[in-house]
């Protein structure tokens, strides 16, 4: 499948990281935060990336995924963070916050960037190897594939607020030499290539999904969904909900388990292999575009930190979905905790 590619020229990269280093890194994602790097990518991208950016933010036809090559990147990566050292702030990790003010101001263009307070309690993530959780299916895992999926899956079908993210907007900080490869599918294109008895069962309520282990207090210790549908609304654009790694979906029949295992392989027939190293961002949309990530056995120094260095952010249309969720910080919500809207 073909993937839309942008790259900045050495030109365009030096004035975009000039203008980005003059932005502090807030991590608690207030708006005029956001607002200043807003109009830093909405002045200095060059026009046929921020035309697309904005096509993509209006979603009349979507890319499940796209990338940027030739960022800006902080001039020194000093060393990498060891657990929450990067959140607490305690050490200076590299030279500047360019990829922190890079990622804000592409996803500010294509809707509202934010953060989930487990995942990193600033408005950028660190995905960080880490020795203790290697056999963990998070991006801190490594010993195992986390194979394709939408992230947060489940959250699309348990509240009245949908909490699932529309995307999310990856870059490289550090590379490590043996590091595994992230694969995006189109999820359309996959569901093109199926029978139309398969997805038909797919559309149909005959699958359940678990709830993200860390969700479950803020959803009153709810573990799973009742049955529901891998294809929420059908179209030329679906919605789909669906995770294929551990036991997060679980087919109520076998026409239902079949169907799941037609669309399964069909996904990684048709995905493309990516590397996020610095100065590349991925974006992955995350309604109808599925992404993976390669088990690979990370480097780490005697200290333990590792060489691999990726940063997120979670993107939605608006936070409206997110008012009745407390805040640990301006952008970072708690799921743990319910507050009412003032």
């Amino acid at each position: 499948m073909k993937l839309k590619k942008f790259k900045l020229t050495e030109r365009e990269k030096e004035k975009l990281k000039t203008e980005l280093d003059r932005v502090k890194y807030d991590p608690n994602g207030h708006c005029q935060y956001i607002n200043d790097l807003r109009m830093i990518g909405m002045q200095y991208l060059p026009l046929r990336i921020l035309s697309f950016l904005v096509k993509q933010k209006a979603s009349l036809c979507p890319e499940p995924y796209f990338t940027i090559e030739n960022l800006p990147i902080d001039d020194e990566v000093i060393s990498v963070p060891l657990g929450c050292e990067a959140e607490e702030e305690r050490h200076n990790f590299k030279s500047g916050n360019i990829s922190e003010n890079l990622l804000i101001a592409i996803s500010s263009i294509i809707g509202e960037p934010y953060s989930i307070s487990f995942e990193g309690n600033q408005i950028v993530n660190n995905l960080i190897p880490s020795i203790a959780a290697k056999d963990d299916f998070t991006g801190l895992g490594s010993e195992v594939e986390l194979d394709f999926h939408i992230e947060n899956a489940a959250l699309k079908y348990l509240s009245t607020s949908n909490y699932s993210p529309q995307g999310l907007l990856l870059t490289g900080v550090n590379s490590d030499p043996d590091g595994p490869g992230t694969l995006v599918a189109n999820g359309k294109a996959a569901l093109d290539l199926l029978d139309a008895d398969s997805r038909r069962i797919l559309s149909e309520k005959r699958f359940i999904l678990k709830v993200p282990y860390r969700w479950r207090e803020a959803l009153n210790g709810l573990a799973e969904t009742e049955k529901v549908s891998v294809i929420i609304e059908d179209g030329e654009y679906p919605d789909l909900a669906v995770a294929f790694y551990s036991d997060i979906i679980t087919p109520c029949d076998e026409y239902a388990k079949l169907a799941l295992e037609k669309f399964h392989k069909k996904v990684k027939e048709i995905s493309i292999r990516l590397e996020i190293n610095p100065g590349t961002l991925v974006y992955v949309d995350n309604r109808f575009g599925l992404h993976s990530r390669e088990s690979f056995t990370p480097h780490f120094d005697n200290k333990g930190r590792a060489k691999r260095w990726i940063q997120r952010t979670f993107i939605t249309p608006s936070l409206w979905n997110h008012r009745n969720l407390a805040r640990s910080k301006h952008r970072v919500f708690n799921p743990g905790q319910q507050v009412s809207a003032s």
